[in-house]
């Protein structure tokens, strides 16, 4: 169960997320209305200037005057359809041909007669109406207007079913994320919730135990007078569990550090940065007496933090020469593709436990058979998060002819 603060927290969380679901819903539906309207009305306006064209291509000028003939006026009428009204002037703004019996008042405006090419919105309402005026110009001078006139209320009235469509879809989507948005948030929080008591539990536990070691060995140590010899070994047994805890706590650092994405990216060298690791671990590996051995010379960069990605792959090879073989190999190989750089280590040790496949990238886990033994649990777990953090993936796997096996994939710079 999630408790009352986390509950609130959960309900925050919520909040925040449907407010910015409705504030997306609410662009979007500005955008797509708008979008919508513009399209529309740019259709009105090109079937109107078509119509007109043509209309005007039925005008007869003779002497500087319009003739309307019995078949301009036919094939006037039968240009215009139900849904489109049409008048034609003279260069006086008299009228000479319309489908209606009565104009608007604003295509009736005689000051039309003397107007430029334009559109004009005018009436409100049902009776709004877009218009194009066209000028008819014969040798240079204006001899007439076409007027052409659709209804666009039509627009107006789709425009608000548009709106009314996107708030119903909109409480509809709101409705369907705060019941499906909670069950995910509640069962996130748990599982986020659960992820800390267990990191604070592992934690905690990893500490007490040098700790009482620390204040066991004092206390000893305080009880009565002793030798020389006994405070030495008092006091060296305090600095390996001091030294111990200081381990522990850098390695909880650089797992938040790598998590928090505050890593410095820098180009690197894979070829040059596993020859260092090599190195570094060699004399770990020569008193196992275990072969340690770089794999190939393919020099290929990623970007990524230096320092940190060396660590998580000391990790990886102190695991692999901790677990491996006496007397057998472990080998660090580094490849590359088009897109990636691979870095694989591999031991001929008895390989991961069927249990370690499925948690040992998880922090403080550790088999049953080593929870006494040296080692924190976190190094699998830090090395995965820095790779992660370096926009890599770490993977673990067996051999098949035996021994473990952990893959690091990089992009290459």
């Amino acid at each position: 169960m999630i408790s009352t603060p986390h509950r609130a927290l959960g309900g925050r969380l919520l909040r925040a997320y449907v407010a910015v679901l409705l504030v997306a819903l609410l662009l979007f539906a500005i955008f797509a209305v708008v979008a919508i309207d513009r399209a529309l009305r740019g259709s009105l306006d090109r079937g109107l200037t078509t119509t007109a064209q043509a209309s005007a291509v039925f005008m007869d000028v003779t002497g500087g005057h319009v003739l309307i003939d019995p078949d301009d006026r036919r094939q006037f009428l039968d240009l215009l359809n139900v849904q489109a009204d049409g008048a034609i002037f003279n260069a006086r703004g008299r009228l000479l041909l319309s489908n209606v019996a009565r104009l608007p008042q604003a295509v009736a405006n005689p000051a039309l007669s003397n107007s430029p090419e334009r559109y004009l919105s005018a009436g409100r309402g049902d009776a709004a109406f877009r218009a194009y005026v066209l000028p008819v110009s014969h040798a240079g001078m204006r001899v007439g207007t076409v007027v052409i006139w659709r209804s666009s209320d039509w627009i107006d009235e789709l425009d608000r079913s548009t709106i009314v469509a996107f708030g119903i879809a909109g409480l509809l989507i709101t409705g369907v994320a705060l019941i499906f948005g909670s069950a995910v948030t509640r069962r996130a929080l748990e599982d986020a919730f659960e992820r800390q008591r267990r990191f604070t539990a592992d934690a905690s536990h990893e500490l007490r135990a040098p700790l009482a070691v620390i204040r066991a060995e004092a206390d000893l140590a305080l009880r009565r007078e002793r030798s020389g010899e006994s405070y030495r070994d008092a006091l060296g047994t305090i600095a390996v569990e001091a030294d111990r805890i200081e381990t522990l706590i850098d390695e909880l650092l650089a797992a938040a550090r790598a998590e928090a994405g505050t890593l410095r990216r820098e180009p690197v060298d894979l070829a040059v940065l596993c020859a260092r690791v090599a190195e570094r671990m060699q004399s770990m590996a020569l008193a196992k007496t275990i072969d340690l051995h770089l794999d190939g010379d393919v020099h290929v960069e990623v970007f990524a933090d230096r320092a940190a990605l060396e660590r998580a792959l000391l990790a990886i090879v102190h695991n692999a020469i901790k677990y491996g073989r006496g007397g057998g190999h472990v080998t660090i190989r580094v490849s590359a593709d088009a897109q990636y750089a691979h870095i694989d280590i591999s031991d001929d040790g008895p390989g991961f436990s069927p249990s370690a496949l499925e948690h040992a990238l998880e922090r403080f886990w550790r088999d049953d058979a080593s929870r006494s033994a040296d080692g924190t649990g976190l190094g699998l777990a830090i090395a995965r998060s820095t790779i992660e953090a370096c926009d890599g993936t770490l993977a673990i796997a067996n051999r098949p002819g035996g021994g473990a096996l952990v893959r690091c994939r990089l992009r290459r710079s």
